[in-house]
């Protein structure tokens, strides 16, 4: 398993408008590192999908994105994972929005990313790729009707805590491809 906690974080988030877009460093270095093709058998091993738990728990939402997209890419296509990754993203990206002051534009990519992951259970797995998607469908689902009643930023407190969903080990978790 790869040690996500070993590389140091960056030393801002970027925000489109309000830091310096970064070019290089660990989030470019651990994108450009991804495996073309996205095994759902050894997400336990994947670098940019464990990346993308801690980025996103710190804050860096842009930074998530850019890690997990290749994870996305790679998923194979109409799987359950490639819904679930795409879900995530998502929310990263609105996120991001909230940051940025675009509410509307949140809540749209929230809605979006709900559906994502409904579209990941259809299969009826409890977990895909590590991550708990009952309870990532949940919190996902109460994020959504924190961003209807809270304004702004502040509804970032209330993001869903998916780093704390995933079983970093790999262990008690089987996917069924």
């Amino acid at each position: 398993m790869p040690d996500v906690e070993a590389w140091p974080l960056p030393d801002e988030p970027y925000v489109p408008g309000r830091t310096p877009r970064p070019e290089t460093g660990p989030v470019f270095a651990i994108s450009g590192a991804a495996p073309e093709a996205t095994d759902p058998d050894l997400w336990f091993q994947h670098e940019a999908w464990l990346s993308g738990f801690r980025l996103y728990r710190h804050g860096y939402f842009w930074e998530t994105h850019e890690v997990w997209e290749p994870v996305w890419i790679g998923a194979r296509p109409n799987s359950a994972e490639r819904a679930m990754v795409q879900g995530l993203i998502q929310v990263a990206n609105a996120c991001l929005k909230l940051r940025m002051d675009r509410h509307r534009a949140a809540v749209r990519l929230v809605v979006i990313a709900a559906n994502c992951l409904d579209e990941a259970a259809i299969g009826g797995d409890a977990s895909c790729m590590g991550l708990d998607l009952a309870a990532a469908r949940a919190a996902t689902a109460g994020f959504l009707s924190r961003l209807a009643s809270v304004p702004g930023a502040e509804a970032l407190d209330g993001r869903p805590p998916y780093d704390q969903m995933i079983d970093y080990r790999g262990e008690n978790v089987h996917y069924n491809a």
